[in-house]
């Protein structure tokens, strides 16, 4: 997975490190999604830039169920991530790589936080 991360995110993202081993190893690291279980992914169509067709967006849901790491009292909630993906097309072949997105939850007490501002 951390490989995949690296190839498809663009060098706009503030994600991107240049240094692709200190970058799989960021990725890579133990507890990062450990707390969690994924149970679905729903994705809707893309949505192109009015101004710029190589630049789109796809909104995404992802259901995750709370483990045991996480304490009894959180073992088995669900939670809802949603993020508003934004790639950029570019490159040669061009190619869809991303770039940033807005990352929103439904736990109480967040729901209107941008997780990842």
């Amino acid at each position: 997975m951390p490989q995949h991360i690296i190839e498809t995110t663009h060098p706009t993202c503030r994600d991107y490190i240049k240094d692709k081993e200190v970058w799989a190893k960021d990725l890579n690291r133990d507890g990062m999604f450990d707390s969690y279980e994924f149970v679905s992914l729903e994705a809707e169509p893309q949505i192109f830039d009015a101004e710029d067709e190589n630049i789109g967006y796809i909104d995404f849901k992802v259901n995750l169920r709370a483990n045991a790491s996480n304490g009894p009292h959180l073992e088995g909630h669900e939670i809802v991530v949603r993020e508003r993906s934004k790639f950029i097309r570019s490159g040669k072949p061009l190619s869809w790589s991303y770039a940033a997105g807005e990352v929103t939850s439904d736990v109480a007490g967040i729901e209107d936080v941008q997780l990842n501002s």
